[in-house]
């Protein structure tokens, strides 16, 4: 069994509203999110990702389409807080509703499930890393 990963990166907007610290203002940061697959290399003769997990490619193209398209430049925010929501979808068309404040964890396991249905049979996704900061991070593993 082989494991490969693929990292983009994101420039997005949160807020934690219930937060003690300056989390609890609308503010950015630049989001780095490596998604780990795993499988059997692809046996069959002539195809163009013979001896691969997965093309790089095709792993670089559901990042860019279930999590860059929807959140790069854009805002994550949590759906209770209505006076952060609404401020945000009054101004922004990229936005992210999430059921819980969205942090790194709430981030990763939304990313997570957002790309597992997309790979191809026999390409499992291990695990989902989303960087805060370079210094922070949240991994979930399904």
């Amino acid at each position: 069994m082989f494991r490969i990963s693929r990292k983009i990166e994101i420039d997005y907007g949160h807020t934690l509203p219930k937060h003690y610290g300056f989390c609890n203002q609308l503010h950015g940061h630049r989001g780095v999110i490596v998604a780990t697959v795993e499988g059997e290399l692809n046996q069959a003769q002539n195809a163009s990702d013979q001896g691969m997990v997965i093309d790089f490619k095709f792993l670089s193209h559901i990042l860019k389409t279930k999590i860059h398209d929807v959140l790069d430049h854009g805002f994550a925010v949590w759906r209770d807080s209505k006076e952060d929501y609404e401020m945000v979808t009054k101004r922004n068309t990229k936005v992210l509703a999430t059921e819980l404040p969205p942090t790194a964890e709430v981030l990763a396991k939304w990313a997570f499930k957002q790309i597992e249905s997309d790979l191809p049979e026999g390409v499992r996704l291990v695990n989902l890393r989303w960087y805060e900061t370079p210094n922070n991070w949240a991994d979930y593993s399904g």
